[in-house]
């Protein structure tokens, strides 16, 4: 349904801001001195920084959990639930979940926390700095379908990030699956890693291909480029532009935040 984002959000688009949590416990870089009070207060000073930049939503990704696991270890489903709870208790944005590798776990926590969107992979296998990653979409929708949770709406990542596809099929076609096979309401197109633009061409040959699925921008979503990426998507997942010195670990810089919702709110006067 190519109204998806009017019809839940009420929007023409949905620009959404990245809260990349600091490593949660149990993973490599995680803060044993700070704790979850480092991590909760970090969260939170980033959602309210985006919110007042004028985003229309949020959506809660563990960027520092590195290496990523495909089966998501309890701790760190248990440490992101709190996270989100304590974060969208002082918003009345909606939020996604983004747990990286994992769209069950992303759904779980989605559903736990009042969550509208996750972002995932669904089809496919990948080979890179993930390590091999072959999507388990049948288990993420059967557990959407289990909870009654049909309401969380699934972005399907149809461009590999920090990997190859080992499906060599156009992108196009993956797209194609993504939405009949892998059952996925929204589409999403990136560059091949965080902060890197997508090929605008390769965008629009997507929504050609599926014109009756929105389509998401999932990387280099900028200042520069949100007019005339908002010519052929409707959703704009941004992260890595609005951190300070452009760099997806740190923190987001209020001005540049600003700046990307001006441009975007600009467009039709540009």
């Amino acid at each position: 349904m190519k109204t998806l984002v009017q019809t839940d959000f009420g929007r023409d688009h949905l620009l959404i801001g990245c809260v990349h949590t600091l490593a949660l416990p149990g993973t490599p870089l995680y803060d044993r001195s700070g704790g979850m009070r480092k991590i909760v207060r970090q969260a939170k000073e980033e959602a309210k920084i985006l919110e007042e930049a004028g985003f229309h939503a949020l959506l809660y990704t563990n960027e520092s959990d590195m290496p990523y696991e495909a089966n998501m270890p309890i701790e760190v489903v248990a440490a992101m639930t709190e996270v989100i709870a304590e974060c969208q208790a002082q918003t009345t944005l909606p939020h996604g979940v983004n747990m990286l590798i994992d769209p069950p776990a992303s759904i779980a926590v989605a559903h736990a926390t009042g969550g509208r969107f996750v972002r995932a992979f669904l089809t496919g296998g990948l080979v890179g700095d993930i390590g091999m990653m072959a999507p388990d979409g049948a288990r993420a929708l059967r557990l959407r379908a289990h909870l009654g949770a049909e309401n969380i709406r699934i972005i399907c990542n149809v461009t590999p990030g920090f990997s190859i596809n080992l499906d060599t099929r156009p992108v196009e076609q993956k797209a194609s699956g993504a939405v009949f096979i892998g059952l996925a309401d929204i589409v999403c197109v990136g560059g091949p890693a965080a902060g890197k633009e997508a090929d605008i061409a390769v965008i629009e040959s997507v929504a050609r291909q599926v014109p009756d699925t929105p389509v998401a921008v999932g990387t280099g979503v900028a200042e520069e480029n949100i007019a005339r990426l908002a010519e052929v998507a409707e959703l704009f997942i941004v992260g890595t532009s609005i951190k300070y010195d452009r760099q997806t670990l740190n923190p987001v810089e209020p001005r540049r935040a600003q700046a990307l919702v001006r441009a975007y709110e600009n467009r039709k006067a540009a």
